[in-house]
């Protein structure tokens, strides 16, 4: 039996942590949707922004402000196979970049994948673009193939940025839509409990949400070594 992957991804930085902070939404955009014409509420309204953005990334799987991750694997996928069919989905897309592919060899010490003169990546990359983009992915350049890692934890790292933008603008307009609904949902309702039955969610929103969420689901199954069943594309995983 051919063994099965996983993928742990780590969060490493955003352009939402810098000073001033940024955000997916800017307060006086969110304030107006909500028609919060006084200031007293600006404090609890960024919060509302803040947790509308992380409940839209969780819930559909992607990034929305740019930011670096970091992708750990126990192995490289698919040894001795090239091209596409060495592929290694990276999660929270749209992809924009790879920072690094490393990975820790027999004797323990951590390399770039890189080699030639000069020294250049031994990788290539995909980044599919546009309001859901699929996931971006890495594979070894044309006629080479994945090293071979020490069998440990997090013997595989890719460094990556991925994210729509550093600024709100550059946030596709359905997706800012559904913030600001997010956003009102929380100001009107700032109770768990009521009186009155209320709806977890506006039904509309979770159906704009969905079409992000089902587009960003991943598309292989990794496995340790390449068989005529390991091609990337031949199952879909939730």
């Amino acid at each position: 039996m051919i063994p099965q992957l996983s993928i742990t991804d780590s969060f490493i930085s955003s352009v939402s942590n810098s000073s001033p902070s940024i955000s997916a939404l800017t307060l006086a955009y969110a304030k107006q949707h909500i028609r919060s014409l006084g200031t007293s509420d600006d404090t609890l309204i960024q919060v509302y922004i803040n947790a509308a953005t992380n409940y839209f990334e969780e819930q559909t799987g992607r990034q929305l402000l740019t930011a670096t991750r970091e992708a750990w694997l126990n192995a490289f996928p698919f040894i001795g196979a090239s091209g596409a069919y060495a592929r290694i989905e990276l999660p929270k897309p749209p992809l924009q970049s790879v920072v690094t592919v490393k990975y820790i060899d027999s004797s323990g010490v951590l390399q770039s994948y890189q080699g030639g003169s000069p020294l250049a990546n031994l990788y290539t990359i995909s980044a599919p673009v546009g309001p859901y983009a699929a996931r971006g992915f890495v594979e070894p350049i044309a006629g080479g193939v994945w090293p071979i890692a020490r069998a440990e934890t997090g013997a595989v790292r890719i460094r990556y940025t991925c994210g729509y933008g550093a600024t709100m603008d550059t946030i596709p307009p359905l997706i800012r839509g559904v913030l600001c609904f997010l956003v009102g949902h929380f100001d009107t309702f700032r109770s768990a409990g009521v009186e009155a039955a209320v709806s977890e969610l506006p039904f509309g929103v979770k159906q704009m949400m969905d079409g992000f969420k089902y587009s960003a689901f991943p598309t292989q199954v990794l496995r340790e070594y390449a068989s005529s069943t390991s091609y990337p594309y031949s199952t879909v995983l939730p």
